[in-house]
């Protein structure tokens, strides 16, 4: 086994690297049956150091983030041996938590590379920079929604609402991630868009207008409308939920258009006068 070992080490660029292997072959005699087969299992395991050997990152003394940089969970397992022995022979720990973070690291990295030779690669990068603080599982999951928000939009700059209309159409789901991305490029670039409204769910129309009707003929002048009929009014049309109105509604224009949360809503021509009255009366 130790003749197999020799053999192999000229194949090693970095001294200490083939100085690992060899101690790994000693490791290995001390702790199995010396039979026929150790040879040919020291032998298997050259790959893993030179995977190591080839890593230009990597450094003395080995750390578990460089492990888990170069190799994934499934080469870890295939090569149980060797893993064991650089753990032990450097005090290293990896849980699954550690091996989780550097599969999304490296996700992370993949990502930015290949955005790279893209016109919207700088973005990505920024917007990395822009995330620190946060989950690396987190970090992984936005940049992965804003990168392909920039491939949907073949970006070179600022974009607009109905580039992010058409996004969420093919992905309702990604609305809040791609949030934060849009709250990003305010921010840092003063690009001037804003999240779409939420589309509102289909109302009764039937019960709506008879309701609406009612609610219509109690206002009558507005400067002597009720509160409560001219929020239970835009509550009806825009369908926002009574008990979160006031939070939506972040202002409105001098034009009777609303500005909320997710984005300006437009406001019909019959209804502008009922939402600036409503307006009028909010202590903004």
């Amino acid at each position: 086994m130790r003749r197999e070992i020799e053999q192999q080490l000229p194949i090693f660029q970095r001294s200490w690297v083939a100085d690992l292997y060899r101690q790994y072959g000693e490791w290995l005699l001390a702790k199995s049956v010396p039979t026929g087969a150790l040879p040919k299992k020291a032998g298997k395991a050259v790959g893993f150091f030179l995977a190591i050997d080839g890593d230009a990152l990597v450094r003395q003394p080995l750390i578990a983030a460089d492990l888990l940089r170069i190799f994934d969970t499934k080469a870890l397992r295939a090569n149980l041996n060797a893993t064991d022995f650089v753990c032990e022979h450097y005090g290293l720990s990896i849980d699954k938590d550690a091996r989780n973070e550097a599969r999304d690291l490296a996700l992370i990295e993949a990502r930015l590379s290949a955005a790279d030779s893209r016109p919207w690669g700088p973005f990505l990068r920024e917007y990395r920079v822009w995330l620190t603080g946060k989950q690396t599982r987190t970090v992984s999951q936005y940049l992965g929604v804003a990168e392909a928000f920039c491939e949907s939009a073949q970006l070179e700059g600022p974009f607009s609402q109905e580039q992010l209309l058409g996004y969420l159409a093919k992905v309702p789901g990604a609305r809040a991630t791609i949030s934060v991305w849009v709250t990003f490029v305010q921010k840092c670039y003063d690009w001037q868009v804003t999240m779409p409204p939420r589309t509102p769910k289909a109302p009764n129309l039937k019960r709506g207008a008879v309701k609406l009707v009612d609610l219509l003929a109690r206002v009558g002048s507005l400067p002597e409308a009720n509160d409560q009929d001219l929020a239970d009014i835009l509550c009806l049309v825009y369908q926002f939920e009574p008990a979160e109105l006031r939070r939506m509604i972040r202002a409105v224009t001098p034009d009777g258009d609303i500005m909320t949360r997710d984005g300006l809503l437009r406001v019909q021509a019959e209804m502008k006068g009922i939402v600036l009255e409503w307006s009028r009366r909010q202590s903004w």
